[in-house]
């Protein structure tokens, strides 16, 4: 799953993919442009808001209880705090977040 940060509304991608997470951008001004609409961003690294991920998913009946399974494995590795998700940045760019 990643959140797809390429275009001016963005997106959460590959929701059916709960094993790996990152943001997807062009470029590092574009990232930080749109941060805003699903977290933050801090030292090179974006936070997720959780209930941005939650309310982006694909409303299948099992996909919550996966996204908690997801959740939980993020918080037991040190990715999870204050309600955002640590994710790595993919693109061309990424520059000094």
């Amino acid at each position: 799953m990643y959140v797809d940060a390429r275009h001016p509304v963005v997106l959460l991608a590959e929701t059916d993919d709960l094993t790996r997470f990152s943001v997807v951008a062009d470029s590092h001004e574009a990232l930080a442009e749109r941060a805003g609409q699903f977290g933050r961003l801090a030292d090179g690294v974006a936070f997720v808001r959780c209930d941005w991920i939650r309310g982006s998913g694909p409303g299948t009946p099992e996909w919550p209880t996966a996204l908690e399974a997801m959740f939980a494995f993020a918080e037991s590795s040190g990715w999870l705090t204050d309600g955002h998700v640590q994710a790595h940045i993919v693109g061309p760019d990424p520059g000094p977040a």
